[in-house]
Formats: C-alpha cells, sequence, structure tokens
C-alpha cells in the first residue's frame, strides 16, 4: 500500500501500531473522517457528538440523509449512556449485549437527546453496537468518543474487506482523511464475517425484537436467546 500516498485531500493509509492509531483519533477528534476495520466491514467513522463531521459521512458517501447511521462503542455501558429506556427495556438491552457484544450485532432503540438528528435520520431511534475487533476497540478506547461509522463504500456500492477497496471506492478527493489498515497477519480478525452486522429494534412493550437486516447474527441465534 505505500503506492497509496495522500495527494492534496486524498486519504492516507494508517497502520495498526500505537503512533498511527494515536494519529487517526486525533482526525477523529478534530471532526474529520477515518476507515477503521472492523470484525464485519471497514467502517467510515466520525465522531458521533459531532453533527458536521457526521454529516461529512452522507457527503462521502453519497448516502440519503433519510438513512440512519450505526454508531459503535467500546461496551454496554457506553451504550447505555446513548438510549433513552426505562429499566426494563435496560434489561433486555443488556441481556442482548452480554450474548452477543462485542460482536456483530446491532440494537436500534431510542436515542438521547445530545446525539445528532442525522444519525437517527429524525426519527429519535439509533442504532448501537460493540465491535469485536481490536483495532476498532483500540480506537474508540483512546479517542473516547461514540464512532458513528457506516459502510466505507459509496452508497450501494460493495461494502469493503480490505483497505485498498476503501481507497478505491472513497480514498481520492471524497473528504476522508485516513484508512486505517488492518491487513496484515496480526489481524486475521479483520472483516472476518464479511458482510455486515445484524440489525435489530427491541420492542418491549410488545415484548419482540423485529430484524430490520440479517446479517452476520443469525435469526436463529436471536431467538434461541
Amino acid at each position: 500500500m505505500n503506492n497509496m500516498n495522500s495527494i492534496d485531500n486524498n486519504a492516507i493509509i494508517l497502520s495498526s501500531s500505537d503512533e498511527d492509531i494515536s494519529k487517526a483519533v486525533r482526525y477523529l477528534q478534530t471532526g474529520k473522517l477515518v476507515a477503521i476495520p472492523t470484525e464485519t466491514v471497514y467502517g467510515l467513522g466520525a465522531n458521533a457528538y459531532d453533527e458536521k463531521a457526521v454529516k461529512s459521512i452522507f457527503t462521502a458517501k453519497g448516502r440519503p440523509l433519510t438513512d440512519p447511521l450505526i454508531v459503535h462503542v467500546t461496551d454496554v455501558v457506553a451504550a447505555l449512556k446513548l438510549v433513552d429506556i426505562c429499566e426494563n427495556e435496560a434489561k433486555m438491552f443488556t441481556l442482548l449485549a452480554d450474548a452477543f457484544w462485542p460482536g456483530p450485532l446491532t440494537v436500534i432503540t431510542k436515542a438521547v437527546s445530545v446525539l445528532p438528528p442525522c444519525i437517527t435520520a429524525g426519527t429519535g431511534f439509533v442504532g448501537i453496537r460493540v465491535p469485536n475487533h481490536s483495532i476498532a476497540q483500540k480506537i474508540l478506547n483512546a479517542s473516547q468518543l461514540p464512532i458513528a461509522a457506516p459502510s466505507a463504500n459509496r452508497f450501494g456500492h460493495v461494502s469493503p474487506t480490505k483497505a485498498s477497496h476503501v481507497f478505491d471506492d472513497l480514498g481520492i478527493s471524497r473528504g476522508v482523511a485516513a484508512i486505517v489498515s488492518g491487513d496484515d497477519g496480526d489481524s486475521m480478525e479483520t472483516c472476518e464475517h464479511g458482510i455486515e452486522s445484524t440489525v435489530m429494534k427491541l420492542d418491549y412493550t410488545n415484548r419482540s425484537l423485529k430484524v430490520f437486516r440479517k446479517g452476520a447474527v443469525t435469526m436463529q441465534q436471536l431467538e434461541a436467546l
């Protein structure tokens, strides 16, 4: 990937070294976009509290503002700070988290008002997950930020499973500051699933789980729980 150097406003490729992780964190903390490897696909990340940064995700991807974003966090404690749910709902939320997090399950529930409306597409509901990937977790822990991160590709394109895929689709003049590569031999868990997370909505009132997107967690696993 040495040939993919930064030219003008093209994305730079970062490694998983501590120094490069720190660079990625600084980009996120200053409102820039960073593509991050996860165990599902690469995500295009921004500080979830920064409305301008979050809107730049939509611009980079060509994604309609009516399509909400998933927010990634370090753990269930961080997740509960972003949701507005009652005690019984929190018990169900935690049950799901204990069973499937860190991992490829996104849980949709009511969002706290501090999150920008563009994340929820004005619905008031947010999808949250805890990624099961060492690099993603390092970035989340070091930044101490929730990170909004849909797949790191142009809207409607195939979701990327390598840093080179992200660069080819978004790395040139799309406003992406950096791509953190997880494609070396020490990151075997990078995009091991190769498909997006399962997205489900928690409906405590009707005691039901509604799956909006099938993914790496199966309906059979959810129904068994």
